[in-house]
């Protein structure tokens, strides 16, 4: 019985591997027959004649052609029809959002320069002329109302991809053409951070886009607010023993946004063979490579020396930089702090607090992980990270891939160490009032506004915020009006009060 049922598996097992066989030769003839079609199609369409030829084997050789984005404006985009069903979805008037909340969210695309610092300009494309793009920042369950406008004069047509939403993708993020606005409209189910960025030209392009800047984070806060926060530590009892102490921490925290991105560029001008080689030029945190070490300032304040640099690498020391130069991040010991991180860019994101742990991960409402030194981020992949810093100190937030960091993604944090002597000399200046009191603080210096997303029910307010961010003076001016600090104008004044006190 055990020999025939043997021999009927063996037949059995040949007829298969036989069918397999067949399925794979033919879906190997029709793989290859629809990748020659789709070629000579998006071939002909963007690059001409051109395509083929820089195609081989090996390596790709595709660099920004603005004649091929012409041809693609000039057609139109390249733009699926869909049926009218599937038309209506992201409809804003749409029986479903009746009785909800609905946040307005515009935006612009636009295209401008901007500084890199360690690789002269470049060429960027913008939501609304900053990288990132302005966040967004809604409770579960309202409606978002997503306008996108792109000016008559911008070169090429853009669109918007917002990973919150779950809408179909054509037509709701097919390309905004030069001097026409779009609008579509979602609601915001479930909870987390997520990712916006151009879908290109109707997907064409849609890399140069994304990596040039147009991208920026939607943050979807619990319906049921965040849950308080759980730190596992030890502690001696009164017998002596070492046991489990367990230390709670409100769901209200100081909030900060990371995110990751690439540049790849060439004489400043985005370099798409550079992106397939995986050959970055720089890291990117919020739009800038290193944009969160000390300056001139600090340096000054720590060495007593605006030239004696504090870090390795401080390529925006100048106050005449204004809103490009770089700044640290400030939090007080013992206060639950929440970190929205992203990845937007080509390469994945090995997170990690040099001298800290992550004491809780979560991705959408979900906790990953409690106590964990470095956490993966693939290509647009989030995660909210809370920490509490236990000790007064220098710590640094790392992208843990050593060419990350070394080509920009770090940033530094600091713990409770004061600064009497300027806190002092800016509450008696009234430049931020009651700065002094801000005790383990950095007081005046506050925090960078880029890396401060916007208020929710469970944030802690930042005591101040200084004008920083990799955008236009416009965005900048914006910043300031809004009550955050230029530091390249209150910085000489509060020193100068300073020195003349000291007299």
């Amino acid at each position: 019985m055990v020999n025939q049922l043997f021999r009927f598996l063996q037949k059995a097992k040949s007829y298969i591997n036989s069918l397999f066989d067949h399925m794979i030769t033919m879906n190997k003839r029709i793989n290859f027959m629809f990748t020659i079609a789709a070629i000579a199609v998006m071939g002909g369409a963007l690059f001409g004649g051109t395509f083929t030829a820089q195609l081989n084997a090996t390596a790709f050789d595709v660099k920004s052609d603005v004649s091929a984005l012409q041809k693609i404006r000039d057609m139109g985009g390249l733009e699926l029809v869909m049926p009218g069903a599937f038309a209506a979805m992201g409809d804003c008037d749409s029986a479903e959002f009746a009785g909800r909340t609905v946040v307005e969210f515009p935006l612009t695309g636009v295209s401008i320069t901007l500084p890199t610092g360690l690789a002269g300009d470049f060429n960027a494309m913008t939501f609304s002329e900053q990288i990132p793009g302005p966040t967004l920042r809604v409770t579960q369950g309202d409606v978002v109302k997503m306008t996108l406008t792109v000016p008559a004069d911008e070169a090429t047509p853009h669109g918007n991809d917002m990973h919150a939403s779950q809408v179909t993708a054509v037509p709701t993020f097919g390309a905004v053409q030069p001097g026409t606005s779009k609008t579509y409209c979602y609601i915001a189910e479930v909870p987390g951070v997520y990712k916006y960025h151009c879908s290109g030209v109707n997907v064409a392009a849609m890399d140069q886009h994304v990596l040039q800047g147009m991208y920026g984070i939607a943050i979807v806060d619990p319906i049921d607010g965040y849950s308080k926060l759980m730190v596992e530590k030890t502690a001696v009892n009164a017998n002596g023993d070492v046991t489990r102490d367990r230390q709670f921490y409100s769901a209200d925290a100081l909030e900060f946004q990371l995110q990751y991105n690439q540049l790849y560029l060439t004489d400043g001008n985005y370099d798409q063979s550079k992106m397939f080689g995986h050959q970055h030029t720089l890291t990117t945190v919020n739009g800038q490579a290193l944009g969160y070490v000390p300056n001139e300032i600090h340096n000054l304040l720590n060495n007593g020396d605006v030239n004696k640099n504090i870090f390795f690498l401080q390529p925006w020391n100048s106050m005449g930089l204004h809103q490009y130069q770089s700044q640290l991040l400030f939090t007080p010991t013992g206060v639950h702090n929440r970190i929205f991180v992203e990845n937007h860019g080509n390469e994945p994101v090995f997170f990690h607090i040099v001298g800290e742990i992550l004491d809780r991960v979560t991705q959408g409402n979900r906790v990953q992980s409690h106590g964990t030194e470095t956490w993966l981020l693939g290509g647009s992949q989030n995660m909210i990270v809370d920490v509490v810093y236990d000790e007064p100190g220098i710590y640094v937030a790392v992208n843990h891939d050593y060419a990350a960091i070394y080509t920009g993604a770090a940033t530094i944090i600091v713990a409770g160490l004061p600064l009497p002597n300027i806190n002092q000399a800016a509450t008696d200046l009234g430049v931020v009032q009651g700065a002094v009191d801000t005790g383990m603080y950095a007081g005046v210096l506050g925090n960078p506004y880029d890396a401060v997303p916007p208020s929710g029910p469970q944030s802690i307010a930042h005591p101040a915020k200084n004008v920083h961010c990799m955008c236009s003076d416009a965005v900048a001016q914006a910043q300031a009006d809004a009550g955050a600090v230029e530091l390249w104008v209150a910085v000489p004044a509060i020193l100068a009060a300073a020195a003349e006190a000291a007299e």
